[in-house]
């Protein structure tokens, strides 16, 4: 599970360092598109996580912890589909790299993080990216 987060923080500097300033809501919606590309492959009891987390309070310690919780099935059909992130050629990979083409910014990794998480606060739908952001901004912390 730790080896995630450092692929999804590859993801998030390629958004980070490409997104437009004014362009936060957008981003975010389309970096949300490329993650939502591995919903299918995940198990129901891994989406639930995701949406639990995505409100919960701290989103790492909601992950984790039930992460833990997960059958051992789960838990490895969860982390092949988040492995897809960074895997070249993959859906999600593809996605990301033509949002790279697409938006730059001079925020800070942190930052733009950040503000794409506040762009999708309060939508549904997002609930994976945003956990893995809202992980990413509390590490940073």
């Amino acid at each position: 599970m730790k080896k995630i987060l450092p692929l999804l923080a590859l993801t998030l500097v390629i958004a980070a360092c490409n997104s437009g300033k004014d362009k936060y809501p957008e981003m975010a919606q389309s970096m949300c598109d490329c993650f939502n590309k591995i919903k299918d492959s995940l198990p129901p009891s891994a989406m639930k996580l995701f949406e639990k987390a995505a409100v919960a309070p701290s989103a790492k310690e909601t992950y984790e912890s039930g992460a833990k919780e997960l059958s051992p099935e789960d838990l490895q059909r969860m982390m092949s589909a988040l492995l897809q992130v960074s895997k070249p050629g993959s859906a999600v990979s593809d996605c990301l790299s033509e949002m790279d083409k697409k938006y730059k910014t001079a925020d800070s990794q942190q930052e733009a993080t950040r503000k794409m998480v506040d762009a999708l606060k309060g939508s549904t739908g997002c609930e994976l990216m945003v956990t893995m952001m809202r992980m990413q901004v509390e590490k940073g912390k």
